[in-house]
């Protein structure tokens, strides 16, 4: 009775807290600026937001998982043939559900934002991929941002809410982070552009980010 009680008010505060509401996880897809890589997102099945809750509270892992299912979150990223995409694998990523976001490069290289039902938290919060779908580098914001700014962040009951529309350098040499300034992403936010080496998740400085 105990631990239902506990996920019983961990789901009450989710539901009033500000821009905490998730919908259920699903299949999505990003594709590069020139069409020439598409990668798809299918996140691990879960059997609803009690049983996850229910399964984080008593520390059982993967939390909520759908019995019978796929145990992990997988992708596949595909490039563009002569006549449609084709294939070139699918494979595991390390969020526990799925990420909430992804940018393809034009060499099939790509990034994924975030974690379903935890945005902003995590060691796992930015992840660069190789074209072959090894990690060049997991981020955590405190890795990006330092602990301080990290702090200063925009949050609510699940979520640490930092980021605008994240994009690509026109060579694809660098993520430019939309990072929160001021306010929050749900009211009238402002923004300042944080960027990462794609090839070896390095954080510039600001000099040479400017």
């Amino acid at each position: 009775m105990a631990r239902i009680f506990t996920v019983l008010l961990l789901l009450a505060a989710a539901g009033c807290a500000s821009a905490d509401s998730w919908l259920p996880p699903r299949p999505t897809t990003a594709v590069s600026d020139r069409g020439t890589y598409r990668l798809t997102v299918y996140p691990r099945p879960i059997s609803g937001a009690l049983e996850y809750f229910s399964d984080q509270v008593d520390g059982r892992a993967p939390a909520g998982q759908r019995a019978g299912a796929r145990t992990r979150c997988e992708a596949t990223l595909e490039k563009l043939g002569p006549n449609s995409y084709e294939v070139v694998w699918r494979k595991p990523l390390v969020n526990d559900v799925a990420p909430l976001s992804a940018l393809v490069a034009d060499d099939g290289r790509f990034v994924t934002f975030d974690n379903w039902h935890h945005a902003g938290i995590g060691e796992d919060t930015i992840v660069i991929y190789r074209v072959d779908g090894t990690v060049v580098r997991k981020l955590s914001l405190e890795d990006v941002l330092g602990k301080d700014s990290f702090e200063k962040l925009p949050r609510s009951v699940s979520s640490v809410w930092w980021g605008g529309e994240h994009k690509l350098s026109y060579d694809d040499a660098t993520i430019e982070l939309q990072v929160v300034a001021s306010g929050s992403l749900h009211d009238n936010p402002t923004f300042r552009t944080v960027r990462v080496e794609l090839s070896t998740g390095n954080v510039l400085p600001e000099e040479a980010a400017e």
